[in-house]
């Protein structure tokens, strides 16, 4: 089965995260639990199994918030569910406007840059 744009986008962002965390995290006790908690978002991100990502998520924003401000908001969105309710409404308003504007571009058949439409709503608002 083909991977969507969107899931490309979430286990690539999801990975870069994880990666960014394990460095700073090196000095940590093998048995800390944060370093149980790398382990299985690692896994489920390496399964791109999105449930088991999007519990990984929920358990990260609950349990670890100082680790949160390095989360690519492009995640929380994607996984959706549970994970919304990390986000403001404007945040998720502006997301919502970000796949209107892909869904238009697919229905014409264009090319769709997200991190390009992204940042031109950024300007507008």
């Amino acid at each position: 089965m083909k991977q969507t744009d969107n899931e490309t986008r979430l286990f690539q962002q999801l990975n870069g995260f994880l990666e960014e965390v394990t460095r700073k995290t090196e000095s940590l006790h093998p048995d800390h639990p944060f370093k149980t908690w790398l382990v299985s978002a690692s896994a489920a991100c390496g399964l791109k199994d999105s449930d088991a990502v999007s519990q990984q998520v929920v358990a990260l924003f609950t349990h670890y918030a100082d680790m949160t401000p390095l989360f690519p908001r492009d995640v929380l969105y994607l996984v959706g569910g549970d994970c919304l309710h990390f986000m403001p409404d404007e945040e998720i308003a502006a997301y919502q406007a970000l796949d209107e504007m892909r869904f238009e571009a697919q229905m014409q058949q264009k090319f769709f840059d997200w991190e390009q439409a992204k940042e031109s709503l950024k300007k507008l608002q």
